[in-house]
């Protein structure tokens, strides 16, 4: 009964008194993943129901697609690159059409405090929702 009472009431439990619980009643209170060691308590976190309008509304096999496009086309984001080659200093558009999803990336000049952008700075994908990359045209390529 008390590991029943245990499962339900510590699985995936992040804050310390949730633990501390965890830990009289002897259950293992672990997070799934690191919490921040500051949380601004200032910034309100918007309540997600129906009658927001978000700015940006995407599926999980979009940002599949986004992610697998960025990844395939700039590194990861190590603090040594310069700004033009930072996944955030781009910017990504979408469109489904059925299993495909059409992935446009192109330098955002702005992101780097830049006016004028690079030649063959972007590139075009289609990406089925299982992830594959169908295609790829790099611009000026």
């Amino acid at each position: 009964m008390l590991l029943l009472l245990c499962s339900v009431a510590f699985v995936g439990c992040a804050h310390r008194p949730c633990q501390v619980l965890g830990d009289l009643f002897g259950c293992n209170c672990v997070s799934k993943r690191p919490q921040p060691e500051f949380q601004d308590m200032s910034v309100q976190i918007p309540v997600f129901d129906h009658t927001m309008t978000p700015d940006v509304d995407v599926d999980g096999y979009t940002l599949q697609a986004i992610r697998i496009a960025a990844d395939d086309l700039l590194k990861a984001e190590p603090a040594d690159l310069p700004c033009g080659e930072k996944q955030v200093s781009y910017r990504y558009r979408a469109l489904r059409k059925g299993d495909i999803i059409f992935v446009r990336i192109e330098f955002k000049p702005e992101n780097c405090g830049r006016t004028v952008g690079m030649l063959d700075d972007g590139a075009s994908y289609a990406i089925g929702v299982d992830g594959r990359i169908l295609r790829r045209e790099l611009d000026g390529g």
